[in-house]
């Protein structure tokens, strides 16, 4: 489609049509995927089984999804995943009306299929993760204060604070939104009348009660979620890591596409004397400060990749605007092709990931992480039967929610060992291995020793070694213990030594 022959009255219908094929795709990929879910996704739908309204390093809203999710189609993977995709979809969406009230139709339509066609977006619509939702609230967010800063309304009051209050239940960086409006509404007299109005207000009133219970959930379990929301942001310390910002910088390549990414780069290094207009300026406030704080963070401390996500909405529609006021629609084609190749080459991986392998690599088996966890439940499975175990216990995160979750049709409850005497994680805090956990106990463990087991039961049993393959040259090693005599008080796991 050229630009001189597009017609504005077709947009929304065609890109409705395209984002729902790419969704349609990317859904059927899920159910020939053939990757297991990763410990993070395990730990997820741990949750979404124990309604809750905070749980120890997220809100709430990713398990109360992924519950949603498993009433409708059931628990395996793909259905697991499957919100993913189907949120993406509609995020794209809210950017065809984001971009449309800003723009137009004609920046709307291309701008919902660049962020649909994202590289980024098409790795995350393999996976099950926070930032899914909370890109998706984040849009609706955007959109409902567009329309406030044109006049009153408060169904879009009611809008913005649901997805504000969601949106905080999502991920606690939705606060960047709260940074960005302030911004706008130093710099540009209608965002400083919006918020004298009380549209403002109740949408802010409405968001502080739906995330009270969080609030209080937090207060009551040891502020479990700041803690480690806190220790995520600062836990490395000051290091001041040229190398860790310049990872960090390549990255946004990667995860906004190279096109946007670049062109957003371009557009900072003319913004002095380039013509912006006054929507292009607000939806550089709604980006450019969420892109300097994250990437101070790369430098000084700490920051992954997905950081940087809820820039990417007004950072999509920005380059796009630029790039069709330009006519330089060339660019944007070549950033829905990257993306449509993107996709095409994780379909075709997610479908071998047991046979994707790149020799000569420090880690070859590039799905090694989101391999073997089903093979490391049928094991445990088979020995806890012949060994007439009553429960397992695992020592480590990353064995605990797989070991769950692939266990979750059998009879047998899974623990953690606690590895010191306060709760590092969920699983710590909810699944303790504990004097009553019934006996005889299959601890399932990457060590070895059996000595450091004896001071604690009175039997010990070694039940041998087994291997899970991760892929086509990686096979960990697990050791198997038939525990029994458990003490009232379990302590915390020893060191792994003879």
């Amino acid at each position: 489609m050229s630009g001189s022959s597009f017609r504005p009255v077709s947009a929304f219908p065609l890109c409705v049509l395209i984002v729902a094929g790419v969704t349609l795709i990317r859904l059927i990929g899920l159910r020939y995927s053939v990757t297991d879910l990763y410990f993070d996704e395990s730990q997820y739908w741990v949750w979404s089984r124990d309604f809750a309204f905070g749980y120890f390093s997220k809100p709430p809203l990713l398990a109360w999804t992924i519950a949603i999710a498993e009433g409708i189609c059931g628990s395996g993977e793909a259905c697991i995943r499957s919100p993913s995709p189907v949120l993406h979809a509609g995020t794209a969406l809210l950017v065809f009306f984001i971009a449309r009230a800003l723009y137009g139709e004609r920046v709307a339509f291309w701008s919902a299929l660049v962020l649909a066609f994202g590289s980024g977006v098409a790795f995350s619509s393999r996976i099950i993760s926070t930032d899914v939702p909370f890109i998706f609230l984040w849009s609706l967010a955007l959109l409902a204060y567009l329309k406030l800063l044109r006049g009153p309304g408060l169904v879009w009051a009611v809008v913005l604070g649901l997805a504000l209050g969601f949106g905080l239940l999502a991920k606690y960086a939705m606060v960047y939104f709260f940074l960005c409006v302030a911004l706008a509404a130093a710099f540009y007299e209608r965002a400083r009348e919006a918020i004298k109005r009380r549209e403002i207000w109740i949408a802010l009133v409405l968001a502080a009660l739906m995330v009270a219970p969080n609030i209080v959930w937090n207060i009551t379990n040891g502020l479990a979620t700041f803690k480690h929301t806190a220790t995520n942001v600062g836990g490395a310390g000051l290091r001041f890591s040229v190398m860790g910002f310049l990872a960090f910088f390549f990255s946004q390549f990667a995860v906004a596409g190279p096109i946007v990414f670049g062109g957003f780069l371009a557009a900072m290094a003319r913004i002095r004397r380039f013509p912006f207009s006054q929507d292009d300026r607000l939806l550089l406030l709604f980006s450019l400060p969420i892109v300097a704080i994250v990437m101070t963070a790369a430098f000084v401390s700490n920051a992954y990749p997905n950081w940087m996500a809820p820039a990417l909405v007004a950072m999509t529609i920005l380059v796009t605007a630029l790039l069709v006021r330009q006519k330089r629609l060339t660019w944007i084609y070549a950033s829905i092709a990257i993306g449509a190749a993107v996709q095409l080459v994780l379909l075709i991986a997610d479908a071998n990931a047991d046979r994707v392998t790149l020799t000569g690599f420090r880690k070859p088996d590039l799905y090694e992480r989101t391999m073997g966890w089903r093979l490391l439940g049928g094991k445990a499975a088979a020995l806890a039967e012949k060994s007439g175990a009553k429960s397992l216990v695992g020592e480590r995160r990353y064995d605990v929610p797989s070991l769950i979750y692939y266990l979750r049709d059998r009879p047998w409850p899974v623990a953690i060992w606690k590895q010191g005497a306060a709760p590092r994680d969920h699983f710590e805090l909810k699944f303790p291995f504990t004097g009553n956990t019934p006996e005889p106990v299959l601890l399932v463990t990457p060590c070895p020793f059996e000595g450091r087991l004896t001071s604690q039961f009175a039997s010990v049993q070694p039940l041998g070694a087994f291997s899970v393959r991760t892929g086509p040259t990686t096979a960990p090693t697990y050791h198997a213990f038939k525990l029994t005599g458990l003490p009232r008080e379990i302590a915390p796991a020893p060191a792994c030594a003879p």
